[in-house]
């Protein structure tokens, strides 16, 4: 038996002996790496044993999983059916985040704004593209080798190049978390958010070494075959967004940096550059077609390939040893450390996370709890790590705070014209103070000018380590000027002026649901000019709030839904000047396939008014019918009543999708409407033939300000509307 295993390791040896060490060097170019994978099933069809792989960027996300034992097939598979959009987005997942936080989406409806952090200065995002998401695709992907720290132990040796923000160095990454590495050497500059390994800030190895050459020199590397995928940067660019500067920047830096590398290739290395002109670095889409271009391209290298093709015999005992794909050992946890820089309590993380002690690490879960952790939109990261402490495994997690830790800045503009003599615009700014104390309060303060004069300020204040139950006392002030019809002179003008405040109990049950009761006390003024009226009265309110939010966009939802139910009652035995009930219902669910979006909406208020006040011109009681999406032929303020019943139809096709950066991508949409709906007061009933039929044709974006409408409503030949609209709807 030790003769044989001493023949084994000879051969092996003498095999080692006999070949020159070939490194494969994979450049950056983002989309178009994926032609690397072309490129790998033509060197395991001719037999091509690699020592070692060395990745920048998209070069480094291949490489690395190639040498973590993933086969080309499995590559290609996973690029082609993995949903790109899911992973790599310009803001948390919607439908994730906590109600409190959608709620601002109601208010602040556009993408302005600056954070506050810990040190209470101003600050700005570090990247478009959100961390986590990726990083923990990464580690879903290279989970079979988490217990491997040394890249020379995966199946073939590797490394990736990642740079130094601070003075642009390279950094070769050959140890720690494989995720983390191919993370920090394809973090785009001004794209995704940088990540800190080993106290160093690291983006895009593309910046400062795209085809690392000279790293496969240092390991010892005889032969190179280097793949060049990097996109040449464009002289009659047409400069006309941030995205295209940015991206501009990005292919500069690569393509000049990657010339000087090329220099440093010899008569015996091999050189393939795909041919990818009709493709970016964006065409995730296209990732199909693109690993064939890299394909065909190795085939007409093949020749020269073949020069370094090994035996039948040679190649299967490099497989043996290098293409054995590794699986890491399962890992019972011992016990949960937490280390948390943040004002979050280390309560609120621990019941975040369900993985139990003494039990096995279970990493899909895990996965998921860290995500759901991140969308708390509290934290830069959440990481995790299984430490080995005196024979015991010891799962460590790992956060740190946000860029906007302490709290943000927010702004908003809207203006809305719908050239019947009706424009209204709105500026908003407001302060969210976060960290107030370990249980997560906040403090919002806001303030409106233009068509609403507003002031609020409240206190969300959770109180258990769950944050499902707070409190919420609040204080707030209007002036607004309301247009209410009559019967004989048409739409009048009311001015109402309000001020008061309440407590409010409430449940955020999910993510996606809520409920809560309020109460409050308010002194409202109205005026109405042409009747000489002023008249001040009390209102004691009980609100009973259930909603369930759950889009994944607000202003342009493609899934999802958005259900509210509202029951609201003031009464004179309360001490209030009001005495009457209502209750109000509205529902929004969008349907997608592809580009095409229908969207189906509806609302239904009933109030029942107990005593009128004598004289009073009431607002609180009635609904309004008329407007943008709100039987769009008809003007605003067409209808009111005490009553509403309203259903609406919406196809929306997008003309540009906005990609991964979101609105900042300004997609474009258009689409059209029907609608149906009346209003009424009591002592009528509703009957079919009170509705009144409306629709629509529009052209929309997605803006960064908000969504963005042009309009044109028509209800019959003497009632059609235009509509200018852009920010938030009022």
């Amino acid at each position: 038996m030790k003769f044989f295993l001493l023949l084994f390791l000879l051969g092996s040896i003498l095999f080692a002996q006999d070949r020159p060490k070939i490194a494969l060097v994979l450049s950056g170019g983002g989309a178009r790496g994926g032609a690397h994978v072309g490129v790998l099933k033509v060197l395991e069809k001719n037999r091509i044993p690699i020592d070692m792989i060395i990745g920048t960027s998209m070069g480094s996300f291949m490489g690395g999983l190639y040498a973590a034992g993933e086969t080309p097939e499995e590559l290609e598979k996973m690029l082609v059916t993995t949903d790109w959009n899911h992973y790599i987005k310009a803001d948390f997942d919607r439908e994730k985040i906590p109600m409190q936080r959608k709620k601002l989406d109601y208010t602040y409806q556009g993408k302005m704004g600056v954070g506050v952090n810990a040190e209470n200065e101003l600050v700005f995002p570090t990247g478009v593209l959100k961390r986590e998401p990726l990083l923990l695709y990464f580690d879903q992907l290279t989970s079979n080798v988490k217990d491997i720290q040394n890249f020379d132990e995966l199946s073939i040796s590797f490394r990736a190049v990642a740079t130094d923000i601070k003075n642009g160095d390279a950094v070769v990454l050959k140890s720690g978390s494989l995720a983390k590495a191919i993370y920090a050497s394809s973090a785009i500059p001004g794209g995704l958010q940088p990540i800190n390994i080993n106290g160093i800030d690291l983006i895009d190895g593309g910046v400062s070494d795209n085809i690392p050459i000279d790293v496969a020199r240092k390991m010892g590397a005889d032969i190179i075959i280097a793949v060049d995928v990097s996109e040449n940067f464009s002289e009659t660019l047409d400069v006309d967004s941030y995205l295209v500067v940015m991206g501009q920047l990005v292919d500069i830096l690569m393509r000049k940096n990657a010339n000087e590398s090329l220099k440093l290739l010899s008569d015996k290395d091999i050189l393939i550059v795909p041919q990818l002109k009709s493709y970016s670095g964006l065409d995730v889409e296209h990732y199909a077609a693109i690993v064939e271009a890299g394909y065909q391209e190795a085939l007409k290298s093949e020749k020269k390939l073949q020069t370094l093709s090994v035996s039948k015999e040679a190649y299967a005992k490099y497989r043996a040893k290098h293409r054995m794909k590794h699986q890491a050992k399962e890992l019972v946890i011992d016990a949960i450390e937490i280390e948390n820089d943040t004002y979050l309590s280390d309560e609120i993380i621990k019941r975040h996370i369900r993985q139990k002690v003494g039990m096995p690490l279970n990493d899909t879960m895990l996965r998921e709890d860290i995500l759901a952790l991140y969308h708390l939109t509290v934290f830069d990261s959440v990481s995790y790590k299984v430490v080995q402490k005196n024979g015991r495994n010891i799962l460590h997690i790992t956060t740190t705070p946000s860029w906007n830790n302490h709290g943000d800045l927010l702004f908003s503009i809207a203006l809305d014209d719908d050239f019947n003599g009706h424009s209204s615009y709105s500026l908003k700014a407001g302060y969210m103070m976060y960290g107030i104390n370990s249980l997560g309060a906040e403090w919002r303060t806001s303030l409106e000018i233009g068509k609403k004069q507003h002031y609020m300020t409240e206190f969300y204040q959770p109180i258990d380590y769950m944050q499902m139950f707070y409190l919420r006392p609040f204080l707030s002030y209007e002036k607004m000027t309301y247009v209410v019809p009559t019967d004989s002179l048409g739409n009048q003008e009311l001015k109402s002026t309000g001020y008061g405040g309440g407590l409010a109990f409430g449940a955020n049950l999910t993510s996606s649901f809520k409920t809560e009761l309020n109460i409050a006390a308010y002194r409202d003024r109205s005026d109405v000019a042409v009747f000489d009226y002023s008249e001040k009265f009390n209102a004691r309110q009980l609100n009973l709030i259930f909603l369930y939010d759950s889009l994944d966009n607000y202003n342009f939802p493609n899934s999802g839904a958005l259900g509210e139910v509202n029951f609201k009652k003031d009464a004179k035995a309360w001490g209030s000047d009001y005495d009457y009930e209502q209750l109000y219902g509205k529902i929004q669910k969008p349907l997608t396939y592809k580009d095409n979006t229908f969207i189906l909406n509806a609302k239904l208020g009933k109030t029942n008014i107990k005593s009128q006040t004598a004289g009073q011109v009431t607002v609180y009681d009635k609904f309004e019918l008329g407007g943008m999406f709100n039987l769009s032929g008809y003007q605003r303020y067409k209808f009111a009543g005490n009553n509403v019943a309203f259903a609406s139809a919406m196809y929306r096709y997008r003309i540009k999708n906005g990609g991964f950066f979101g609105s900042l991508g300004m997609p474009l949409y258009a689409g059209a409407t029907l609608e149906s709906g009346t209003t009424w007061n009591e002592g009528k009933h509703l009957h079919a033939s009170d509705l009144k039929s409306s629709g629509s044709i529009f052209v929309a974006a997605d803006t960064p300000l908000g969504a963005f409408y042009f309009t044109y409503g028509r209800a019959n030949s003497r009632n059609d509307s235009f509509y200018l609209y852009l920010g938030e709807k009022f």
